[in-house]
């Protein structure tokens, strides 16, 4: 990254692929106080997915813009700026309250959807942070799955992004878990999100998902 003047910043991840620049920009956000970071980037789903879900967690204003081959997505950290909480598409959340326990190493693992998923059927690891799952909705098919955290200072959030061009379609998904200890508690908010067609079924699937997680959950997370 190199300093284009006090109040902005540049980072050029072009030609890296997620989940390379979303961490790239979270390791860069916290080293600055406020201005913007201006990530210089030629990958669609850092573009559409990942970058937004990270500016949503961290409650930061962002915008796109288009530079022939590649996009500047300009993040604007200003410590006055409010949180941005919603998730385009549909979307739902569920609490979990446990007890005293550490979850980042487990919330980091994604084979813990196949406990409250039935369409995730298998996860594959590819790189650190990257996987692909094998989805069956509809119909079969794979989808690559980019895991990030961003630690806070009394839990964390973990981030599961997916994105898939399929024949006559494109859609995103994934899931936002949010930690944060209260006292001998730990509250797990867990929001499951998606966008694309057949929006309708999605609700509904991800309503049946995340009672789901309430009962099984708990005990892969306390195991």
């Amino acid at each position: 990254m190199s300093s284009v003047d006090k109040q902005e910043f540049v980072l050029d991840v072009r030609g890296e692929e997620c989940p390379i620049p979303e961490m790239k920009a979270a390791k860069e956000l916290q080293k600055i106080p406020s201005g913007k970071l201006v990530v210089l980037t030629d990958h669609e789903p850092a573009i559409d997915v990942t970058l937004p879900s990270l500016c949503k967690s961290l409650g930061l204003k962002y915008e796109v813009l288009k530079e022939g081959e590649f996009v500047r997505f300009v993040i604007y950290k200003d410590q006055r700026s409010t949180k941005i909480d919603e998730i385009e598409g549909v979307s739902d959340t569920e609490r979990l309250v446990l007890g005293s326990t550490v979850l980042r190493e487990r919330l980091n693992d994604p084979t813990i959807l196949m406990s409250f998923v039935p369409q995730v059927k298998a996860v594959d690891r590819v790189a650190p942070g990257s996987y692909i799952l094998h989805m069956k909705w509809f119909i079969t098919w794979e989808t690559p799955l980019f895991v990030t955290q961003n630690v806070l200072p009394k839990g964390d959030i973990v981030y599961y992004t997916a994105y898939q061009k399929l024949p006559m379609m494109r859609i995103s998904f994934g899931w936002r878990f949010v930690s944060n200890k209260t006292g001998n508690e730990l509250n797990l908010d867990i929001t499951e999100w998606y966008k694309g067609p057949f929006s309708g079924q999605a609700r509904k699937a991800i309503r049946k998902h995340l009672e789901k997680a309430k009962e099984t959950l708990p005990k892969i997370l306390l195991s």
